[in-house]
């Protein structure tokens, strides 16, 4: 019985559309990963992550009391490979086989956050 890869965590990259995407490369660290298995944000979307792990202020973590940082998705790459020479054989069809996700987000300030939401940033939500 083939064993089953283990799929790999969704990693989340911190864009600011008004800036060129960095590149990605081996030095280059994602803000934070998420599990494979839960449900993958979509753009659009709100992720709140912790502030321990983004080294947001308190002032920047607007939900949670603080604690987590809001942040809207705007891009999301999943990433697909074939071997080296390994072309569609539609005799025989194999799918491509998944290398990972990227979802990409942009920081949302306390005005975006509360606004997104109807809130009202004075009354704390």
């Amino acid at each position: 019985m083939p064993s089953k890869a283990t799929p790999l965590p969704v990693e989340v990259w911190l864009w600011e559309p008004s800036q060129a995407r960095a590149p990605f490369s081996h030095e280059s660290q994602p803000l934070e990963y998420l599990p494979a298995d839960a449900p993958l944000p979509r753009v659009g979307d709100l992720v709140l992550l912790p502030r321990n792990v983004t080294g947001d202020t308190e002032e920047q973590a607007v939900a949670y009391g603080g604690t987590r940082s809001p942040f809207k998705v705007m891009e999301c790459e999943h990433l697909y490979f074939r071997k080296k020479g390994e072309k569609l054989d539609l005799a025989d069809p194999k799918p491509a086989r998944h290398v990972k996700t990227i979802v990409s987000v942009k920081r949302m300030s306390a005005k975006e956050f509360y606004d997104d939401r109807g809130w009202s940033a004075e009354a704390g939500g």
